[in-house]
C-alpha cells in the first residue's frame, strides 16, 4: 500500500474535438479513490478543438488547468505542453482522453509502484474494449524486432519490455533519469520509445493486474490499413503525422532501437506496403502488433 505522506499526481492529457469523450474520461478520473495525502492536478492541452472541449472542461472541472494548442501538437506536443506546465510533481499520469478508468485504477497503479521497491518504477494499466472484451493497450512484450505483442494482464504485476501510453504512471525519479517524451515524434512511436528508454536505463516497467480502463480499438476504416481506400490516400495516411510510418520519425525510432543494418529495417515497411498494394491486398506482408483476446 502507498503511504500517507502528502504528494501530488499530475494528470497529463491532450484532446482534440471529442468533447463528450474527454468529459467522460475526466468524470471517471475525478471519481477515483486516492490515498490519504494524495492530490490530483489535471493539466489538459486542448489542441485547437472547434467543438468547445476546452470551455466544457473549464466549466465542469474548474480545478483543471486547460492549455491551448494550435492544432498541430498531436499527442506528443500536447502531452509535453501539459508536462512542462505540471512540473514539479511526485507522479505524472499519462491518460488518453478516450479512456474511462475503472474503479480503483489509480490505487492499483500506486500500489504496484510502491510494492516494486524502486522509486523510479513506471506502472502501466491495461485497457480493454468494452464491447469486444479485447485487450487494447497496456504493456508490450518484445521477443524480436517484429514479434511484439500487447500483454494480457493477469492477477499479478508483470515486467514489460515497453508500453502503450494510454494509462501510465511515471514517478519523478524516472523522469529525472530518462527525461520526458522525445519531440522527434508526434504520435505513434513516442510511448514505445519511452518504455524502451526506461528499460535500457534499468528502470522497471510493470503492468498492473487486471484491466484498469476501457477504450475502443482504433478502427481500420480510413486508415492506411483500409484496403477500400485508394492507394494514394492510404500512402498519405501512413506517412502523415499520426500515421503508421512517418519517414523521419520512423528513422529516429530505428536509429535509436533497431539492430543493424538499420537502413534495411527503416526501408522494410515501405517496400512491403508497395508489394501488398501490387497484389491488391490479397497478400498481407506487413507485421502488426498482435492483440490477445480476453472476455471480461
Amino acid at each position: 500500500m502507498t503511504d500517507s505522506s502528502s504528494y501530488d499526481i499530475a494528470v497529463l492529457l491532450t484532446c482534440f474535438n471529442r468533447r463528450e469523450t474527454t468529459l467522460r474520461c475526466l468524470r471517471a478520473l475525478y471519481q477515483q479513490e486516492l490515498p490519504a495525502g494524495a492530490e490530483l492536478r489535471v493539466v489538459l492541452t486542448d489542441d485547437g478543438s472547434s467543438d468547445g472541449t476546452g470551455d466544457a472542461v473549464r466549466s465542469e472541472f474548474p480545478g483543471a488547468t486547460v492549455l491551448q494548442g494550435d492544432g498541430n501538437q498531436y499527442w506528443v506536443g500536447g502531452t509535453m505542453m501539459a508536462w512542462e506546465a505540471a512540473r514539479p510533481a511526485k507522479f505524472y499520469l499519462w491518460l488518453n482522453d478516450d479512456v474511462k478508468l475503472r474503479d480503483g485504477a489509480l490505487m492499483a497503479l500506486l500500489n504496484v509502484q510502491a510494492a516494486s521497491g524502486d522509486p523510479a518504477t513506471i506502472t502501466v494499466g491495461a485497457t480493454c474494449d468494452p464491447d469486444a472484451g479485447k485487450t487494447c493497450t497496456g504493456g508490450m512484450r518484445r521477443q524480436g524486432w517484429y514479434n511484439v505483442s500487447v500483454m494480457e494482464p493477469t492477477d499479478e504485476p508483470q515486467l514489460c519490455d515497453s508500453i502503450n501510453g494510454n494509462i501510465v504512471l511515471i514517478p519523478r525519479e524516472a523522469e529525472e533519469r530518462i527525461g520526458a517524451l522525445d519531440r522527434a515524434y508526434t504520435h505513434f512511436f513516442a510511448d514505445g520509445d519511452y518504455g524502451i528508454r526506461a528499460r535500457k536505463q534499468g528502470i522497471p516497467v510493470l503492468l498492473a493486474p487486471g484491466h484498469l480502463g476501457e477504450c475502443r480499438l482504433n478502427p481500420i476504416a480510413n486508415s492506411s490499413f483500409d484496403a477500400k481506400l485508394p492507394l494514394a490516400q492510404r500512402w498519405r495516411r501512413m506517412l502523415g503525422p499520426k500515421g503508421y510510418r512517418p519517414p523521419r520519425q520512423w528513422w529516429a525510432f530505428v536509429r535509436a532501437h533497431a539492430p543493424r543494418p538499420k537502413a534495411v529495417y527503416w526501408l522494410a515497411p515501405y517496400v512491403l506496403f508497395g508489394l501488398e498494394s501490387a497484389t491488391g491486398g490479397r497478400v498481407r506482408l506487413r507485421r502488426t502488433v498482435s492483440r490477445p483476446m480476453k472476455i471480461t
